[in-house]
């Protein structure tokens, strides 16, 4: 997992989308503050329902992201065998982009109008994550950027859920 500083100092991820990739979408994530490579996401490619693997450089899997089939409006996030949280996507959408997240008994909600940039609040106003998705580029490129308490690893499964329910065909 990624080691966060001690002090209340957030954790940036840098997301970005390989250029040349076969028959599935994948990812190279990039410590922010380093620009060091230190995961990389990529979609199962034989699976019934949307599944996204979060692996270290080391090829072990740290995180499952699962969908459900139908409306792919809920992602469950899983490290090892434990379900750890739930994004959930409103199945109609009639503008913009609103979820919900559910991690280790809190709830934190985010929307965006145009869908380019994200801050998930828990209920009492205070801020799990933040995605901002940038523009003009070739490939997708987003900044993950987490704050304590949630553990780095859940904002990442949830930029990625959001990049697989939204802009996978982009």
């Amino acid at each position: 997992m990624a080691q966060v500083n001690q002090d209340s100092r957030p954790y940036s991820f840098k997301v970005r989308e390989r250029f040349f990739t076969f028959f599935r979408k994948s990812f190279d994530i990039f410590d922010e503050a380093t620009d060091q490579k230190i995961y990389q996401a990529t979609r199962v490619f034989f699976s019934f329902t949307p599944t996204l693997l979060i692996k270290d450089m080391a090829g072990v899997v740290i995180a499952k992201l699962k969908s459900n089939y139908f409306f792919q409006n809920r992602w469950k996030i899983n490290m090892g065998e434990n379900l750890v949280g739930e994004i959930e996507f409103p199945i109609i959408r009639f503008c913009g982009i609103k979820f919900t997240v559910h991690l280790a008994g809190d709830i934190y909600e985010a929307s965006d109008i145009v869908g380019w940039n994200f801050t998930a609040r828990n209920t009492q106003g205070v801020i799990g994550f933040t995605l901002d998705r940038k523009f003009f580029r070739i490939r997708d490129t987003y900044k993950v950027t987490v704050f304590q308490p949630m553990d780095p690893i859940f904002g990442l499964a949830c930029a990625l859920a959001i990049d697989s329910k939204f802009y996978r065909d982009k």
